[in-house]
């Protein structure tokens, strides 16, 4: 889980009146927390409770590892026969399949062999041999995966979609939706790493959120994003890695490679109106770097990307706005 860090900013007094109800579940592989603000207590606990109802809800439809998901029975029979699935699924898939395209292939959600094969979540990782990667990459194509009428297929053996670079990005626009929906105009939505702050703090201020600075310990920030109805995604290499003769080996892997992504990067923060977006976003420009995104930067959404960059042994961090 990436951390990002609210920055208290209330004080007595203000929107005194106003209610508070936090919830907190395990969902999508990380803490799920969701804080309303509302004119009655029974609105803002509603609220809540029904925030993480709809994060539930995404997890059994996008979920790779739920038997029952639209995901799961994609990859376990879209080779051998077409997979009919929800709408709703075949929307997500569209768009993250766009977005595949508009990264070439730098963000792709077909990764998911050669995550199952680098495994780093293990208690004793280690490191695939070159011909192991190869013949996982090669199962590692999203031009390979087709949708019509409904149904997805794929077009080679043993390929699998991992909607982890994106389904924590779309649960949180849901819950947005289903936020407003409620009536709630002031929230703070944290899926591990992918923040929405609706509205404004507890302050009546835009929220405060600190990156983490990954050199540093935990709860130590280097910058701080101002959001106001905007999302904040990160991904980084900070937190999911192992060494190995004196190598470390994080868990963003490069789709052309095979191997974790090997730029000069340590984190990727974007912020914008979408989580969804935010969250591929930011998985993509950790593969390709800043110098190649900045190329394509014109074909996405965002209002800002901070990076930080290992120089030799050095860190150092860089603002990126949007023009």
């Amino acid at each position: 889980m990436l951390i990002l860090l609210l920055i208290a900013t209330s004080f007595p007094g203000c929107r005194e009146k106003e209610k508070k109800a936090t919830e907190t579940a395990m969902c999508l592989d990380t803490i799920v927390t969701v804080t309303c603000y509302a004119d009655t207590q029974e609105k803002a606990d509603k609220a809540a409770k029904a925030a993480i109802s709809e994060v539930q809800r995404i997890e059994l439809l996008l979920s790779a590892y739920i038997e029952t998901s639209d995901i799961y029975q994609i990859n376990q029979n879209a080779a051998t026969t077409p997979v009919k699935v929800s709408d709703e699924t075949v929307s997500v898939l569209s768009k993250a399949l766009d977005f595949c395209e508009k990264t070439s292939g730098a963000f792709d959600i077909t990764i998911k062999p050669l995550v199952e094969l680098w495994n780093i979540k293990a208690e004793n990782p280690q490191v695939p041999t070159d011909e192991q990667i190869g013949a996982a990459r090669d199962k590692v194509d999203y031009k390979s995966v087709v949708i019509e009428d409904g149904y997805v297929r794929f077009l080679k053996e043993g390929m699998k979609i991992d909607l982890g670079g994106a389904a924590k990005g779309y649960a949180a626009d849901k819950v947005f939706e289903v936020l407003k929906k409620h009536g709630i105009k002031n929230a703070l939505i944290d899926l591990g790493g992918n923040i929405y702050a609706m509205g404004r703090s507890e302050s009546d201020a835009p929220w405060k959120i600190g990156l983490q600075d990954p050199d540093k310990e935990r709860g130590e920030h280097f910058y701080v994003m101002e959001l106001s109805d905007k999302t904040c995604v990160t991904s980084g290499s900070y937190e999911r890695y192992f060494e190995k003769d004196g190598k470390i080996y994080h868990h963003i892997i490069d789709p052309e490679t095979g191997y974790p992504a090997d730029g000069n990067l340590l984190s990727v923060s974007v912020s914008g109106d979408s989580s969804f977006e935010a969250d591929m976003l930011s998985t993509a420009i950790f593969v390709m770097g800043t110098e190649e995104f900045e190329k394509i930067k014109s074909n996405f959404n965002y209002d800002k990307y901070v990076v930080v960059t290992n120089n030799n042994g050095t860190s150092n961090h860089a603002v990126y706005e949007k023009q």
